[in-house]
């Protein structure tokens, strides 16, 4: 964590900006709306577990010199359900600054072991999910000539990982959406940027596997460790950030050097 020093200054990083991250009730979407909110970003916590929206909510608030943070209880698959909360949010506190499409899921199982249903949940989540926000809040974004738009992905996209072929591909998707839009919105004041991580110790991951099974995981890497929220975090920070304004349509791998591309 920052010491204070610099704490104070990062603040001034996202001054008065406001940042929407989905999937942020836990794991890594909670480690960046807690980072940003250190940088001085007003968050919007999205996540569709409501006691989780709350909880992540009253930490952010309870911080000192916070800047304030809101919560909105939906899913990303819900388009509806999203316009209506995304445009209260908008009524209240203007057009977002920041968006990191977090939200995820993964089922672990050979492709021949799914079925249409799954494949339609997992699109659903991981990358229609991404086109969801994005149809209601880039409008605002672009008419007011600046944002920073940071999608997660895998580095299952890239390198391919057994047992995760619909994962993957959702991710690749988003990854392929991401540098296609990038050229879109480029000269409208929009970064379009992916951050893409290997197993990181949240806990979708102890759902999972269990703690042998991290620890053999974590021998691959170079680092000798798996990620943490924070490390996704740091990754996210940067890239939504005037540091970064002159990067986009890339993928940034924040992987421990598990792969290197």
């Amino acid at each position: 964590m920052p010491s204070s020093e610099a704490e104070a200054v990062q603040a001034h990083r996202f001054g008065n900006e406001v940042a929407l991250v989905t999937g942020a009730g836990r794991g890594i979407g909670a480690g960046i709306a807690e980072r940003l909110s250190v940088e001085g970003a007003t968050v919007v916590v999205l996540d569709r577990d409501e006691a989780s929206v709350q909880a992540q909510v009253k930490l952010l608030n309870d911080r000192p010199a916070s800047p304030g943070a809101r919560g909105i209880v939906a899913d990303v698959t819900d388009r509806d359900q999203l316009g209506r909360e995304l445009a209260a949010v908008h009524d209240e506190l203007g057009p977002c600054h920041v968006i990191v499409n977090n939200a995820g899921r993964w089922t672990m199982k050979p492709f021949l072991e799914t079925t249409p249903e799954l494949w339609e949940d997992e699109l659903a989540v991981n990358f229609y999910g991404v086109l969801n926000v994005l149809y209601h809040t880039l409008p605002a974004m672009a008419a007011a000539g600046y944002g920073r738009i940071v999608n997660v992905i895998s580095d299952s996209a890239r390198t391919g990982e057994p047992n995760v072929s619909l994962y993957a591909a959702a991710k690749a998707a988003v990854a392929g959406f991401s540098r296609a839009l990038a050229k879109e919105v480029g000269r409208q004041g929009v970064t379009v940027n992916c951050v893409s991580l290997s197993t990181t110790r949240t806990p979708g991951a102890f759902a999972t596997f269990d703690e042998s099974q991290i620890e053999r995981m974590a021998r691959f890497y170079p680092t000798g460790r798996l990620g943490e929220p924070e490390d996704a975090a740091a990754a996210v920070a940067f890239l939504a950030s005037d540091d970064a304004s002159w990067v986009t349509g890339q993928v940034l791998s924040v992987n421990g050097g598990y792969a290197m591309l």
